[in-house]
């Protein structure tokens, strides 16, 4: 594993506390608190700073887990679970749980067990592993795009001096600016548009229709090589309805991302860059 893609304790902690919460909700066991500020006044009214407290009831009886985080490169040794168990007793803190990325020592594993504390590893995926950037699918959804397209199609347009029928002239025509001899300018998009709406108000599916729209003024239509002069503006075309309904099927992946190893309970887990949780085989 890069270092680049190394956590800092901080975010660490963060972490553990999101996986907890998300593992325990189900079960009614609530995050009450992780970071330097978590704390609590034990029995011998010395204050404890706890990295990840969460709570659960029985009854009316408040039961607290405090979860030790060790962001370590090297195995966590029993002096950590020896004073974990010294707070417990304090603060009369039911659970104890210590998370670490780099194992722990055999006298460690003897000692927890010994005194109830669960052990967990939590690190980061990496080339050792058999699950390093494993992508799991999420599952797949389609969508169904039911569109019909309705419009008016412009086959012809007649200026007079001019006649179009080309399909890129035609298309080109939505953004022609006329003038008249005073310099005014009016779109010849208007024309269009005002055809389209005129047709598929008739409704008459693919039957050639020609409109002429009377001009009170001169116009012109200019060019790099001189003005046109527009004597008339008729329009030819037909309205059609289109299809363009699709069916489209995207699939949803998410990558591992940090592999969790409860010791004691032999249950392995893993976590994606999207927050998922989800369980694999203890064998894995």
């Amino acid at each position: 594993m890069s270092a680049k893609n190394e956590l800092d304790w901080k975010e660490y902690e963060a972490i553990t506390q999101y996986i907890y919460g998300a593992l325990g909700a189900q079960d009614g066991i609530k995050v009450m608190g992780y970071g330097h500020n978590c704390r609590i006044i034990g029995k011998s009214t010395v204050e404890h700073q706890i990295d990840v407290l969460t709570e659960q009831f029985e009854g009316d009886r408040q039961l607290l887990t405090a979860i030790e985080c060790k962001y370590w490169n090297k195995k966590v040794d029993k002096e950590v679970v020896m004073k974990l168990a010294e707070i417990m007793v304090d603060a009369d803190i039911a659970s104890g749980i210590i998370v670490c990325k780099s194992g722990f020592t055999k006298d460690t594993l003897t000692y927890a067990q010994h005194k109830g504390i669960k052990l967990v590893e939590l690190s980061e995926a990496g080339e050792s592993d058999a699950d390093f950037q494993q992508v799991v699918e999420l599952g797949i959804i389609d969508f169904n795009l039911n569109v019909i397209r309705s419009r008016g199609k412009v086959t012809g347009i007649d200026l007079g001096s001019r006649t179009i029928t080309g399909e890129d002239e035609l298309l080109s025509m939505w953004y022609v600016k006329l003038q008249d001899v005073d310099g005014n300018t009016i779109s010849f998009g208007e024309f269009l548009k005002a055809f389209s709406q005129e047709v598929q108000r008739r409704g008459e599916l693919l039957k050639i229709t020609t409109i002429t729209y009377p001009l009170t003024r001169t116009l012109f239509w200019k060019q790099p090589i001189g003005e046109i002069a527009v004597a008339k503006i008729t329009i030819t075309g037909f309205f059609e309805k289109t299809d363009l309904s699709s069916k489209r099927s995207f699939r949803l992946t998410d990558q591992v991302w940090m592999i969790m190893n409860e010791l004691f309970d032999k249950r392995k887990l893993t976590l994606s860059k999207s927050g998922l949780i989800w369980n694999l085989p203890s064998d894995c």
